[in-house]
Order: C-alpha cells, then sequence, then structure tokens
C-alpha cells in the first residue's frame, strides 16, 4: 500500500510538472508565431512599397503596443523603431538574432537587451538582401503558468491521497494475490507474449474480472496480429510506389515517409518523430503543406537534386478530427523536359516549315504580275527548289519520328562491308560532280544482326554531309575497324571543319553550324538527329573530331552483344 501511495504522489507530482512545462511551451511557441507573423505582415507592407516615411509609420502602428518593431539596413543601422530613439541606438550588425537571420531567412533568440536592459524575445527576419524587420517582446509580458493551478493540484492531490488511503485499507490479502497474477500476465502479454492467459482458480468478482481478462486478450491477439498484417502491407505498398509520400501531423511532425521521398529530399536518416521542416527547406514546400486547399501544386527543388515536383496534399482526419496532413510528391522532371523538348521542336518545325512555303507564296503571287519569260522560268526555278527543300524536310521529319516511335526492332543480317560499297555506288554522282574522291579504308568486320535500313541512312547521312561541306578536289574517307566486342565505323572528310564551340549541339534537331551554306546545300538540320537516334537505338555511341579549314571525322562505335 504504501508503495501504491508512493506512485500515486509521484505521478501527481510528474503530471503537475508536464503541465507547468507544456503550458510554459505553449505560451513560448504561441507567442514566436505572433512575433513570426508580424514581421511577415511588415515585409509585405514595405514591399508594396506605399510607405513614404517607415519610421513613422512603424511608430504610430505601433503605439503603445507591447510588441516593439526595429528596422534596420544591410550596414547594421537603425532605421525605425517603435519604442526607442533610434539616434541613440548603436550599429545591430553584432546582434545574434541579425547575424543568424541573413544566414538562415529568420532567427529567434532569448537573450537580455542592450537597450532596455531586460530579458527579451526576439524574431528576426531578412529581406532584401540584408535588410532586416525584428520583432520583439519583453518575457515578462509573456503570461505563463499561472499560479492558481498550482493550488488547485495541490488539492486534487490531498483528496486522491486520502482517497487511497481508504481504499487501500478495505484490500483483503484474498484480493491480492489474483491481482499479481492478473499483473505478471498483463506485464508478459505488454512483453508481447500474446498467448499468455490467466488462469481462474477463484468465484465472484475476481473470477469474472480473469474471464473477461482472456476474453480481452484474444481479441487484443487478433487485433495486434491483424494490425500488424494490414502495417506490413501498408508499408510494403509504399515501399515499392515511385511516388513519395509523406505524412505529418498537425505541428509537422513526420508520421510517415516512404523510401521514394527520402531519395527525392535527400533524407538519410530516420525523421519519425521530427519536424518536417528541419529537414526539408523550402518555402514553396512549406506552402503548399500549410494551403488549406487540398489541390496538385508544384515546385522546384535544388537540392541533392535540381527536380520539377508535383505534390497533392490532403488531410487526414480521426473522424471530424483534423490529426494531420498527407501529401504524394510525383517527380515530373523528365516530363517537364519532354514537353519542353515537344514544344521546342513544334516551334522549329513551324519555323522551318514556314521558310520555304513563305518563298513559295511570295514568289507565286509575283508571278501574277511577271510578263517576262526569263523572269517567270527563273521564278519558277526558286518555287521548284523550295518545293523539293519542303519535300526534303517533311521526309526526314516523317524519319526521325519513324525512328522515335518504332519501338519494334527488324533484325536482320547485315554486311557492313557490302553497304558501304552500296552507299559509295549511290553516291557517286554527286562526289563526281565535286571531283571529291571517295575511300573506303580499315579492316572487313563481321556480318552483324540489325536493321539494314537504318544502317543505310544513317551512313547516307554521314557520307552526304561529309560530301556537301568537302571543297572540290578533296576526298571523303569511309573506314571500318573491329576493336574488342565493338566494331567501328568513321567517315572522314578534307572539308571545311566545325569550330569546336559547335560539336556539342551538331546532334540537335535543326542545329546548323551554318545556317546559310547549310540551305544553300539543301540541308534540312535533322540528318545528324536521325544519325543519332540510330546510333542510340543501336545501343552504340558517335564522337566528332574536327578542325576547321582540315576536316571532320564522325566515329560510330557498336558494341556487337547490342546486335545479339
Amino acid at each position: 500500500m504504501t508503495y501504491m501511495l508512493t506512485t500515486l504522489m509521484l505521478s501527481l507530482a510528474l503530471v503537475m510538472t508536464f503541465f507547468i512545462i507544456i503550458v510554459n511551451y505553449q505560451y513560448t511557441e504561441n507567442t514566436k508565431k505572433t512575433l513570426k507573423a508580424n514581421n511577415r505582415l511588415i515585409i509585405d507592407i514595405l514591399n508594396q512599397g506605399q510607405i513614404n516615411n517607415i519610421d513613422k509609420f512603424i511608430k504610430n502602428s505601433y503605439k503603445n503596443n507591447e510588441i516593439r518593431v526595429t528596422y534596420i539596413d544591410e550596414n547594421g543601422k537603425v532605421l525605425s523603431d517603435s519604442q526607442l530613439d533610434i539616434s541613440k541606438m548603436d550599429n545591430h550588425n553584432n546582434r545574434e538574432e541579425i547575424i543568424n537571420s541573413r544566414e538562415n531567412g529568420y532567427a529567434y533568440v532569448i537573450r537580455n537587451s542592450a537597450s532596455t536592459n531586460s530579458d527579451t524575445m526576439y524574431f528576426a527576419t531578412s529581406f532584401n538582401n540584408g535588410y532586416v524587420i525584428r520583432s520583439a517582446i519583453k518575457m515578462n509580458m509573456i503570461t505563463g503558468f499561472e499560479g492558481k493551478y498550482i493550488n488547485y493540484y495541490i488539492v486534487v492531490t490531498i483528496i486522491a491521497i486520502a482517497m487511497s488511503f481508504v481504499f487501500s485499507s478495505k484490500l483483503s490479502m484474498g484480493l491480492v494475490k489474483p491481482i499479481k497474477d492478473l499483473e505478471f500476465i498483463t506485464s508478459r502479454i505488454a512483453a508481447g507474449e500474446l498467448d499468455r492467459r490467466v488462469n481462474i482458480c477463484s468465484q465472484g468478482e475476481i473470477g469474472q474480472l480473469g474471464e473477461t481478462f482472456n476474453n480481452m486478450a484474444e481479441k487484443l491477439q487478433f487485433t495486434i496480429n491483424d494490425s500488424v498484417d494490414k502495417q506490413n502491407k501498408l508499408e510494403a505498398i509504399l515501399k515499392s510506389m515511385d511516388s513519395g509520400v509523406i505524412a505529418v501531423d498537425k505541428n509537422f511532425k513526420v508520421i510517415m515517409i516512404n523510401p521514394c521521398a527520402e531519395k527525392i529530399f535527400g533524407i538519410n536518416q530516420d525523421i519519425i518523430g521530427k519536424n518536417l521542416l528541419d529537414h526539408i527547406r523550402n518555402f514553396e514546400f512549406e506552402d503548399i503543406f500549410r494551403n488549406t486547399i487540398n489541390d496538385y501544386g508544384e515546385i522546384k527543388i535544388l537540392w541533392p537534386k535540381e527536380r520539377d515536383l508535383r505534390i497533392k496534399t490532403a488531410d487526414i482526419n480521426n473522424g471530424k478530427k483534423l490529426i494531420g496532413t498527407v501529401a504524394v510528391v510525383q517527380d515530373v522532371t523528365d516530363i517537364r523536359k519532354l514537353e519542353n523538348m515537344r514544344s521546342q521542336f513544334v516551334a522549329n518545325v513551324s519555323h522551318e516549315l514556314k521558310t520555304p512555303l513563305t518563298s513559295i507564296k511570295g514568289f507565286a503571287e509575283t508571278l501574277r504580275y511577271v510578263e517576262d519569260e526569263k523572269n517567270k522560268e527563273r521564278f519558277l526555278d526558286i518555287i521548284n527548289d523550295e518545293a523539293e527543300r519542303l519535300t526534303r524536310l517533311i521526309d526526314d521529319i516523317l524519319v526521325l519520328s519513324d525512328i522515335e516511335n518504332n519501338k519494334e526492332k527488324n533484325e536482320e543480317s547485315v554486311d557492313i562491308n557490302r553497304l558501304i560499297e552500296d552507299i559509295c555506288y549511290l553516291v557517286k554522282n554527286s562526289a563526281d560532280g565535286k571531283d571529291i574522291k571517295i575511300i573506303i579504308s580499315g579492316e572487313k568486320i563481321p556480318c552483324v544482326l540489325g536493321d539494314k535500313d537504318k544502317f543505310k541512312q544513317m551512313l547516307i547521312n554521314l557520307v552526304d554531309n561529309a560530301i556537301k561541306y568537302t571543297e572540290s578536289g578533296g576526298s571523303v574517307t569511309i573506314g571500318t575497324e573491329l576493336k574488342g566486342n565493338k566494331y567501328i565505323i568513321w567517315v572522314q572528310d578534307t572539308g571545311v571543319g566545325i569550330p569546336k564551340e559547335h560539336i556539342d549541339r551538331l546532334f540537335e534537331r535543326f542545329y546548323r553550324v551554318d545556317k546559310a551554306r547549310s540551305r544553300a546545300q539543301g540541308g534540312t538540320g535533322l540528318g545528324l538527329a536521325i544519325v543519332k537516334h540510330i546510333v542510340l537505338g543501336l545501343n552504340g555511341t558517335i564522337n566528332v573530331e574536327s578542325e576547321v579549314g582540315k576536316g571532320s571525322k564522325f566515329i560510330v562505335t557498336i558494341p556487337m552483344k547490342g546486335m545479339d
């Protein structure tokens, strides 16, 4: 009985202590939030730029207010203070809250004020490259735990002790052993031995208690096993999701976070029970969580990796009571990149198509008013050339689209050496027209599996480019080499060469080093883009070596195993 009374008294004392601590903590946190909100309100007003006299505005707005507001510039000079004469105030750059706010965006400090000589709570917020708004309140103004509650709990404690004495005195030795057995079995069940049961040896209320306890233990075992099973299934589902899931309570304490979310935000430690915003510092992310409207929002994060994220939030309710928020985070970085690429491609296609169409339309309209046969013929030739260029452009777009969308691989045995010979025969007329020599070099390589048409398209584009940009009297060399489990095909010319600053962008769609010359040669700007997609489809790589005035060399490397 003495043990029971001692335990009861200690419990009541702990309850009182915790209550005092919690109440004081809540008062402090509420004051902190008030100061933070006050800073944000002032900053928003200042950013609107409609205040002519800031010092007068602050003094009038916070006249007879327990909150003291100070406005400090980037050099530490006090520009305004709601309670003190700024001419008598020294530089504030050495204040702890000022230093920390410029480093972290905001800072919270409790210290003794040099200006008022009193313990003060400060909340400073940095904005506009070093300017600081600081709100402060004296600690004696913060209403903490009131003394009347102490008297109340003392009375409750005395009454509880008196009742414990009365109750304990009525306990008989006959009740002690069954209760002890019940206590022991309860401790074993609490330790995880859910199959433990009470041996019922007595009748009456104690026997009914034991029976009731065993029934409860049965239901508890079933409920816990069922909960564990559901929890395991839920964890398995969350771990297998390719979207991040984060659940927090009303104070932003993490309830649950899955591995995908941890990976997205670079979290490598256990943050269950910790404040989420201490580990994910992003104002946009915080705003989405604080938004009462459950809807999709998109943000961009820069760490640990630049990503575009789509976030959907929803309330977590226990009945009608709101207990937290859950967010589903999707990484849409690749989707956004594809959308941008698609948009850019459409814009480029539109531009490229408009150019020949504009020429065709313009010269066609001009023909109505031209009577000179010579000029008519010249205009008709231009229209025909532009129509042919338009046709080539559309053909290249269709080829590129087919390469990108055709997932099925048409594999057949391809004799690379024979294919090179056929291509040389196809381009012979254009090469002879410019007095360009076609040279086949290198070693014989065995037949490989692949799409013969795509191989042919790739080589024709490379050789045709080499002929176009090689001056009369030059040469174009097509070479092959077998190196380990890879085979190499290269096309080298003695043409004009490519400046280094253009090499990295050569394979972009519609990119031209010399736009005027490219169009004059009949180029569409898609040839090398087609080549690159074909090479990537073969699991290969393409590299460029070039020197202005000496020529260029395109090197295609394809693994043999990629064709198996």
